[in-house]
């Protein structure tokens, strides 16, 4: 399953004002903010990389080649809010729309990864998909607001955006510095373990 980024979150679950109060930053100089900005957008993908999740509300594409053999298929990234759409295309280049409630429902599962399933008694569309991308889900997911967000999800994410901002060089691996465990079990805790 191709994932594409349709639509980035305009939020992130951390504000500047707590990095700076985890960090004990007390400079108001402007051209600092920037830099934390960037240091918060790090951290919050690495954060979403580690617990599989979309953290707030973006939009995705996910492109299959085949509709699913069973009656239904998930959708990755967890707390799913809605599906935009589902459409075909057949080898013709032929473009169709399908129906929600006619031709698939969509179960939103809470914080876990939400499912496309086919009503009662429907089958997967038959066709003869072309030969790129043949079919895309377009769904919105993420927790709607930074208040949602688990707090040890912004923890982890606080505490790799400390390390970045306090270890600007590169890290050598050496025996006296150690992986944070913390960091892990925070994010760890809150991991999608599907594989898409």
């Amino acid at each position: 399953m191709k994932k594409i980024l349709a639509t980035a979150p305009v939020i992130y679950p951390i504000t500047l004002d707590e990095l700076m109060m985890h960090c004990r930053i007390d400079d108001d100089t402007l051209y600092e903010y920037d830099y934390l900005n960037n240091i918060i957008n790090s951290a919050t993908e690495q954060a979403e990389s580690i617990t599989n999740r979309a953290l707030l509300t973006q939009t995705w594409d996910c492109y299959l080649d085949s509709f699913p053999a069973g009656d239904s298929f998930k959708l990755p990234f967890g707390n799913l809010q809605s599906v935009t759409h589902i459409k075909y295309t057949n080898s013709a280049g032929t473009q169709t729309t399908m129906t929600v409630t006619t031709d698939y429902l969509v179960e939103l599962n809470g914080d876990q990864c939400g499912k496309i399933v086919l009503p009662y008694g429907e089958t997967w569309p038959s066709f003869t998909p072309y030969p790129s991308n043949p079919i895309v889900v377009r769904f919105v997911c993420g927790w709607t607001t930074a208040a949602l967000v688990p707090f040890p999800i912004k923890a982890g994410i606080l505490l790799i955006a400390a390390d970045l901002y306090s270890v600007r060089e590169q890290k050598l691996t050496m025996p006296n510095i150690v992986e944070n465990k913390t960091l892990m079990n925070l994010l760890m805790s809150h991991r999608l373990w599907d594989e898409f």
